[in-house]
């Protein structure tokens, strides 16, 4: 049996987390079960690494070049895949130099008694960040045809979420569907860990989870039940600007003396990390239920939950199954500002509950979202997939 996987991918290995979270990791575990999987990658956002080529825990890892423009990474991208003959070319994201190539394969090579299946993965709803990514609307609606085509038009599809699975379904209803959360492998033993004893409470964000307002109104109620706690609010924005109106608020807040001032601590590396797990009692993940957040699956939540820091989330989408059945404490998905702060305060009051929290949720995500577990679920979806092709 042809066992030869293509993931084409949309962007490099930089600060982007799906090809290096979440595909790579797929890709190494479906080397385990036998098959030959190369990643293809347009490096535009990672310059440095085109030409590139390594192979790393059975996974070929191809950058092509992009000095010559777009028309050339598009041509090689093709080139590499029709070299490769593989029986299976999964679209990482339907657009842009992915989604292209997707509807390339699939005019071009539909009448091919040796096309390969066409699969695409999502891990986000693309069309919700139109608006925050400021696309001119040209533009906006490409990549809104971009994915409805590619669910519309792939032998299959693996989505990251419960939300996006249904989203597939109710697109195309007799696409065959593959629930595959991002996943986790056991930390190092010099990974970072969270501590108890801290009093802070860190947020991770990019800066479109919650409004301005809403975060204002957490952070007044945190001060006023618990003085002593500091609000951290690591992450930068995902477009330049995005967090101006949160410093804005909080900053005015603060002169008000409503809030203690907040550290803004952009972004963080594994260094600091460990420190910032030394001194916090929590961290927060709170959310407004839009498409936006339901349809994503967090890393960051994962590898937060993973390295046993208690967990304080809004029930939306995946933070509710990765919170599942006590790894966080969650909240329901529309409780106001002024409740989430409320159970925030009471799990700061609670050492004994940081500490239940911490351990459970380690061990949650090592039993539930294990890299191994998820890639034995994607190498039986595909055996399955091409069984199907052949009857």
């Amino acid at each position: 049996m042809n066992r030869r996987v293509v993931f084409v991918a949309p962007f490099g290995l930089g600060q982007k987390t799906t090809v290096w979270a979440r595909t790579l990791p797929l890709a190494r575990q479906l080397a385990q079960h036998g098959w030959e999987p190369t990643l293809l990658i347009p490096p535009w956002d990672t310059p440095q690494d085109a030409g590139r080529r390594w192979q790393e825990a059975g996974v070929n890892v191809v950058h092509v070049e992009t000095r010559l423009g777009a028309l050339q990474i598009f041509y090689q991208l093709l080139h590499e895949i029709f070299a490769l003959e593989p029986a299976i070319v999964q679209t990482v994201k339907p657009r842009a130099y992915a989604g292209l190539v997707h509807w390339t394969l699939w005019y071009a090579l539909r009448r091919s008694p040796r096309r390969p299946l066409l699969l695409l993965d999502t891990d986000d709803w693309e069309q919700a960040w139109a608006a925050i990514n400021r696309y001119p609307w040209p533009l906006a609606r490409f990549l809104d045809w971009q994915e409805d085509w590619g669910i519309r038009h792939a032998d299959a599809v693996t989505a990251a979420s419960q939300w996006l699975a249904a989203e597939v379904t109710r697109t195309s209803p007799r696409t065959p569907v593959l629930y595959l959360p991002n996943g986790v492998l056991s930390p190092a033993q010099d990974a970072p860990r969270w501590q108890a004893g801290g009093r802070d409470v860190l947020f991770f964000s990019r800066f479109v989870e919650v409004s301005p307002d809403w975060l204002t109104k957490l952070a007044v109620v945190l001060h006023e039940k618990s003085p002593t706690a500091r609000l951290l609010v690591a992450g930068t924005p995902v477009q330049p600007g995005l967090e101006k109106p949160f410093h804005a608020a909080l900053r005015q807040a603060a002169a008000q003396q409503r809030i203690a001032p907040v550290v803004w601590l952009g972004y963080v590396d594994q260094t600091q990390l460990a420190v910032l797990y030394r001194q916090i009692g929590c961290a927060i993940f709170p959310a407004q239920p839009t498409p936006l957040q339901q349809a994503k699956c967090s890393v960051r939540l994962a590898t937060t939950l993973l390295a046993g820091v208690p967990v304080v989330a809004s029930a939306v989408g995946e933070q509710a199954t990765y919170g599942a059945g006590g790894a966080a404490h969650l909240v329901a998905a529309e409780a106001s500002p002024e409740e989430f702060a409320d159970a925030l305060c009471q799990l700061l009051a609670d050492p004994a509950r940081q500490v239940a929290l911490s351990s459970w949720g380690h061990r949650h995500l090592l039993a539930q979202y294990s890299w191994p577990t998820l890639g034995n679920r994607l190498h039986s979806f595909y055996l399955q997939l091409l069984a199907a092709s052949k009857a």
